[in-house]
């Protein structure tokens, strides 16, 4: 559940009340820019990208629901975000082979430029959220290491304490987890892909 804070600067915000989006954003720039550095390996590029998503959430805060916490929105905003990035620069098939993407594309029949993922990514995001909610605890610290502190596999482990193939098994299992909730809620699973790129395999 979002923080009472976080709640009450949202409403603000979906007001017009532009002192509260600076307080959204003076809160969580830092941790939304360490995780776009490690992303794209750039502090400018980064920087950039994190404005533009403040940008963005400012022009749409009408029709944006927070479902769960605005901290996971905003994570999950910035990975969309980085995604983007890399498809529009034209250098996705080189970002798969960074992050060693282990979903097999080609047997399923997916494709990493899906059309249209932009449309469903809210209900995407959602469907995230609830997955890693269900996760047995094990797998949603792992996860969570991942996702909110963009933690690579090595420090995960150093972390919870488990060896570095138990951190990739949990990441692997969680993914499937996710897989079988967008596929229940018959969501297009090509966007899952797109999450491997930037979430799990770094």
């Amino acid at each position: 559940m979002a923080t009472s804070l976080d709640m009450i600067f949202w409403q603000r915000v979906t007001q017009g009340d532009y002192q509260a989006f600076n307080g959204i954003y003076d809160r969580y720039w830092d941790t939304l820019l360490a995780i776009a550095l490690k992303k794209v390996g750039d502090r400018a590029l980064a920087m950039d990208i994190v404005q533009d998503l403040f940008v963005d959430i400012w022009q749409k805060r009408h029709s944006i629901q927070i479902q769960t916490s605005l901290q996971s929105y905003l994570v999950s905003a910035l990975y969309f975000k980085v995604f983007t990035h890399f498809r529009r620069e034209g250098v996705q098939q080189k970002h798969i082979d960074q992050y060693h993407l282990l979903v097999d594309t080609a047997e399923s029949g997916e494709h990493l430029a899906s059309a249209g993922y932009e449309e469903h990514y809210e209900t995407l995001l959602y469907a995230i959220e609830q997955s890693v909610h269900d996760m047995p605890e094990r797998m949603k610290e792992v996860f969570q290491l991942k996702y909110y502190r963009s933690l690579n596999n090595q420090e995960i482990a150093e972390n919870l304490g488990l060896s570095t193939q138990t951190v990739k098994n949990q990441l692997s299992k969680g993914l499937q987890q996710i897989r079988k909730h967008m596929e229940a809620e018959r969501l297009d699973t090509s966007l899952l892909t797109l999450i491997g790129l930037c979430l799990i395999f770094h």
